[in-house]
């Protein structure tokens, strides 16, 4: 026989058919319970990937909350770091701006005394030149700017030597 004969011919063999029939897989159809474990094993696999996924989003949230608070406490903390240094920074600045006064006022008084020895110096000039008149002049004009009292009262050099409010008060005495 060729093999085109034996595919048109029944089996002939009794054992054949049997054999055949063994090898026919089951079918989804004839066998319900395949059915019913293959949801079921579905199912326990969605429920799996559910908690799994649950799980996985409290981790990451207790994680992120974990890294809120942290950055939290070290931004108060930098915060209070911040408002620390401003304020000594605020403190420096109102001592400086303290010492800025006093010295502007210490250099105040140093320019007025300057200016107030100026005019003795020229009092003096003209009265022992003998324009008397000339110093008399100037000891009124000295006394309008009101720098009489910036005079020293202290000697300036010597100590034995008067000061130079003494000064101005001999030739003041005097001149009248």
């Amino acid at each position: 026989m060729t093999p085109d004969e034996l595919k048109n011919t029944p089996d002939q063999e009794p054992g054949r058919a049997d054999i055949s029939a063994k090898k026919v897989p089951v079918s989804v159809k004839n066998n319900p319970h395949i059915i019913s474990y293959m949801v079921i094993l579905f199912l326990a696999a969605f429920l799996l990937l559910i908690v799994s996924y649950f799980m996985q989003q409290r981790r990451t949230d207790l994680e992120v909350i974990s890294g809120l608070q942290d950055s939290g406490l070290s931004a108060s903390q930098t915060i209070h770091n911040v408002l620390e240094r401003n304020q000594q920074l605020l403190d420096d600045n109102r001592a400086l701006r303290e010492q800025l006064d006093a010295r502007q006022e210490a250099a105040q008084e140093q320019e007025e005394t300057l200016l107030a020895m100026d005019w003795l110096w020229r009092i003096q000039r003209e009265y022992y030149r003998g324009y008397y008149s000339s110093a008399r002049t100037l000891i009124r004009s000295f006394e309008a700017t009101g720098l009489v009292d910036k005079l020293p009262t202290q000697p300036l050099v010597d100590e034995e030597y008067r000061t130079p409010t003494e000064q101005y008060q001999s030739i003041y005495n005097a001149l009248f």
